[in-house]
């Protein structure tokens, strides 16, 4: 048992090393520009053990850093925002609010952007791309909404519905951030149109 809990560790050292490696490579780069002979030696592993782990090549491998870096940043905005909800009668779309100020903000930064914005989407495809930001992101849009309209801060409107057409739109706006020659002035309209959207589903 110790000796395949050894091979286990060892296994799952070998993954986090190789996602890692390729965090900062396609960071700092882009996904196009790495090889994997880069991120093999980057990691000090062998090609065979990355095959091991990621039988599809650079394209796994994107997928993973990909979910890991959509899962720390969702993670980082509700940890930020969540417990707020219900201390000194903080109303769920204010925190809304917040959560997708910090979202814009967040989009601003290169590593973010060339991961999760430009090489993600094209590399996993639109529908892929979605499905793992809304495993991450959608639970937090969801508990934010029911919590407004249990407060009777929101109209009574389907939360599901609602939250989808949410995330969607957030998604659009920290693409177009992204693409943008002046992003500053695309986060600030971007934050405007969905402060507007917001304040529809006000009660």
């Amino acid at each position: 048992m110790e000796a395949s809990g050894t091979r286990s560790e060892r296994s799952d050292a070998t993954r986090l090393a190789l996602i890692e490696s390729a965090r900062r490579l396609f960071g700092s780069r882009s996904y196009a520009e790495v090889s994997l002979a880069e991120i093999v030696e980057a990691s000090g592993v062998t090609k065979g053990a990355l095959y091991h782990h990621f039988p599809g090549g650079k394209r796994d491998l994107m997928e993973a850093v990909y979910e890991k870096v959509e899962a720390e940043f969702t993670e980082g905005i509700a940890a930020r925002v969540l417990p707020a909800i219900g201390e000194g009668g903080s109303d769920p779309l204010d925190v809304m609010e917040a959560a997708i100020g910090v979202t814009l903000d967040a989009s601003l930064d290169p590593e973010l952007q060339q991961i999760l914005l430009i090489d993600s989407p094209s590399v996993l495809g639109w529908t892929r791309w979605r499905e793992i930001a809304d495993d991450h992101s959608l639970a937090v849009i969801k508990a934010l909404l029911n919590a407004a309209k249990e407060s009777g801060s929101m109209k009574p409107l389907p939360v599901d519905a609602v939250a989808n057409l949410l995330s969607a739109s957030i998604s659009e706006a920290i693409m177009s951030i992204a693409r943008s020659d002046n992003q500053d002035q695309a986060k600030a309209d971007s934050a405007a149109a969905l402060t507007a959207i917001l304040d529809g589903l006000r009660a």
